[in-house]
C-alpha cells in the first residue's frame, strides 16, 4: 500500500467484473436520504429536512480502524462509512447496530454512493466495488489503475470517479463496464460533480479543474488555479464553486469555465463548499467558517472557530453543521454564522456530516460513528 493514512493526511493538511450492455437509467442517486458525498450529484451539501440544535447523542458505533476521509451516507435505513481497516461498514440508522461489513484489499477513504439497492465505493486496493445494499454481497468490481480516494458520483446509470494515476473514469452502474476514461497529469482526489450533462472534477498536482462531457469524456474546458486541489466542486445555478490550496474559493461558469469571481481566505482550503440560501459555505485552515454570496463572492459572514477544517459543511434548513480538527462538532446559523451549539467528538474529524431520517451522522478519526437528533 503506497499511500498509508498518515502520509495522505499530511498531504491534505500541508500542501472488475465487467459485462456488456448500456447504462441503466433506473440507477440514479436521487430521492430521500443522503446518498453520496455532499448529498447529491452536484455536491450541494443541502439536506432535505430541517434539523435544529441543540442535539443529543442517540448512539455511537465503533469500527475496528480509523475513519479518514470517508463520510457517512444514509439510505434504506442504513448508515455506511469506510475505514482504514480495509472495510466498508453498514450500520442500522436507528440503533447503530452493525448490519454488515465488506472487506477490501486496502483502506477505504471514499464516501460511498447509493443508487437504488446498490452501493458503490472505491478502495486503496485499486478497485471500485458495487455491493447489494441490503446484504453487502459483491455484485461486481472494476480494477482501476491505482488507489481510489475520489468518492464516486452516480447519475443516470453511470458511476464517475477518479484515481491516483490521474484517471477520471465512467462506468456502467449495472455491470461495471468501462464507458470512457480521461487521463490527467496528476492524482484525482476530488469527487466528480455532475450537472447538466457535465462532469466537473480536478487534478491535484496540476492545480487544474476539468469539465468533461458526461456521455463521452470529451474535455469541454479546463481552468488552472494556483495550488493543489483536494476539495471537490459544488455546482448550483450554472456556477461551479471549487476551493484550492492557494487560499482561494473560485466561482466558474459551468458552460465555459470562465472565472466569475474568487474569494481569498489567506490559508489553504480543503473543505468542499455547501450551497444553500444563495450562500456558499465552507471551512478553511485559517480557523474560520465562511459564507459568501453565491452570485457576487461578497463575504456575508466569517466565524472564527480557532480550528482548522478539512471536512465539508452540511446545511439543514437555516443551520450549518461542520466538524473541525479540534475534535468538536459545530452548528452555526446560516444567516449570520453565530455558533448555535457544539459538542466534543473525542477526536478530530476529516469527514463531513450526513443529515437524514431526522438525524445527523458524523464520524471521528478514531473510528467512532455518532448519531445525533434534536433534544
Amino acid at each position: 500500500m503506497r499511500h498509508p493514512l498518515l502520509l495522505l493526511l499530511s498531504v491534505a493538511v500541508f500542501t472488475a467484473c465487467t459485462g456488456a450492455g448500456g447504462p441503466s437509467a433506473e440507477l440514479s442517486s436521487t430521492g430521500e436520504g443522503w446518498v453520496m458525498f455532499q448529498h447529491d450529484p452536484a455536491h450541494t451539501g443541502r439536506a432535505e429536512m430541517d434539523i435544529r440544535p441543540p442535539l443529543k447523542q442517540l448512539w455511537k458505533a465503533q469500527i475496528q480502524g480509523l475513519v479518514g476521509y470517508s463520510s457517512p451516507v444514509v439510505a434504506d435505513g442504513l448508515v455506511l462509512v469506510g475505514g482504514t481497516d480495509w472495510h466498508l461498514y453498514a450500520f442500522n440508522a436507528t440503533t447503530g447496530e452493525l448490519v454488515w461489513k465488506f472487506p477490501t484489499g486496502g483502506e477505504v477513504h471514499t464516501t460511498a454512493a447509493v443508487a437504488g439497492d446498490v452501493v458503490f465505493f472505491g478502495s486503496f486496493d485499486g478497485y471500485l466495488y458495487a455491493l447489494d445494499l441490503t446484504t453487502g454481497e459483491k455484485l461486481w468490481k472494476y480494477r482501476a489503475g491505482a488507489e481510489i480516494l475520489s468518492s464516486p458520483a452516480v447519475v443516470q446509470g453511470r458511476v464517475y470517479f477518479g484515481t491516483f494515476d490521474g484517471s477520471i473514469v465512467a462506468l456502467n452502474a449495472a455491470n461495471g463496464r468501462k464507458l470512457w476514461e480521461k487521463r490527467t497529469s496528476g492524482q484525482v482526489h476530488s469527487s466528480p460533480a455532475i450537472s447538466g450533462g457535465t462532469v466537473i472534477t480536478s487534478s491535484y498536482q496540476e492545480y487544474r479543474v476539468y469539465a468533461l462531457d458526461a456521455q463521452t469524456g470529451e474535455v469541454l474546458w479546463t481552468f488552472d488555479t494556483g495550488g493543489f486541489i483536494h476539495a471537490s466542486p459544488a455546482v448550483e445555478g450554472g456556477k461551479v464553486y471549487i476551493p484550492s490550496k492557494d487560499s482561494y474559493l473560485y466561482c466558474l461558469d459551468l458552460n465555459t469555465g470562465r472565472e466569475l469571481w474568487r474569494f481569498e481566505t489567506g490559508a489553504p482550503i480543503d473543505s468542499t463548499p455547501a450551497v444553500a440560501h444563495n450562500r456558499v459555505i465552507f471551512g478553511s485552515y485559517d480557523g474560520f467558517v465562511y459564507a459568501v454570496d453565491a452570485g457576487s463572492g461578497e463575504k456575508l459572514w466569517s466565524t472564527e472557530i480557532g480550528a482548522e477544517f478539512i471536512g465539508s459543511p452540511a446545511v439543514s434548513g437555516d443551520v450549518v453543521y461542520i466538524g473541525g480538527l479540534d475534535g468538536r462538532f459545530y452548528a452555526l446559523s446560516v444567516q449570520n454564522g453565530s455558533v448555535l451549539w457544539n459538542t466534543s467528538l473525542g477526536r478530530m474529524t476529516y469527514s463531513s456530516p450526513a443529515v437524514a431520517r431526522g438525524r445527523v451522522y458524523i464520524p471521528s478519526l478514531e473510528g467512532v460513528l455518532y448519531a445525533f437528533a434534536p433534544e
